[in-house]
């Protein structure tokens, strides 16, 4: 996410240099940084499905990559909570 949200502020960034170069009449200006800001948002957008993208592959990986260590999901056991409900404070004679 940090990824994501860097590359939309360079964006901005850039835009906003970009528009404040061009100069212009005020109409102008306020026209051609409207595209700009409407280029940078598809450009955040693109970014962000690559990143979502790059998070489920990441994802994946990491599940492939505990599998083949032989790491699997831990599951409780039932027979280990019963042996726990067990009274073992009784002593036999």
């Amino acid at each position: 996410m940090k990824r994501l949200s860097l590359m939309a502020v360079a964006a901005l960034l850039i835009a906003g240099a970009q528009a404040h170069a061009q100069g212009g009449t005020k109409t102008d200006t306020v026209k051609k940084a409207a595209k700009t800001a409407q280029a940078a948002a598809k450009q955040a957008d693109k970014a962000a499905a690559a990143a979502k993208s790059d998070a489920k592959t990441a994802t994946k990986a990491a599940a492939k990559a505990d599998t083949a260590a032989g790491i699997a999901k831990k599951k409780s056991s039932s027979k280990k909570k019963a042996a726990a409900k067990k009274d073992t404070t009784v002593k036999k004679p």
